[in-house]
């Protein structure tokens, strides 16, 4: 019995440092990819954060369906945006 809490007392180190596993990306919903930084990408950020196609700046692990053409729509959608910013801007600078 003695030899049993010894083992336990020398096991509790390393158990304790153990980190658990990530869980993949996509596995909870998402696009499948991972950024730079080691974190799972949104739906919302896949075109901002990974490029189209998505393997341009992020890996893949467990890519969705349609999660490439959702990068696509983003990347034109973020175009769009920029060039309302741009005719916003141009039309306040010519206001008296």
């Amino acid at each position: 019995m003695r030899n049993i809490g010894l083992v336990a007392l020398a096991a509790a180190p390393l158990i304790l440092s153990c980190q658990p596993a990530w869980p993949a990306c996509g596995q909870n919903g998402g696009p499948g990819y991972r950024n730079s930084s080691g974190k799972c990408v949104g739906w919302e950020a896949l075109a901002r954060q990974c490029g189209s196609p998505p393997t341009t700046k992020c890996s893949a692990e467990l890519v969705a369906e349609g999660a490439a053409d959702a990068a696509s729509k983003g990347k034109s959608i973020r175009a769009l945006i920029q060039d309302a910013h741009e005719k916003a801007k141009s039309e306040e600078a010519v206001r008296p």
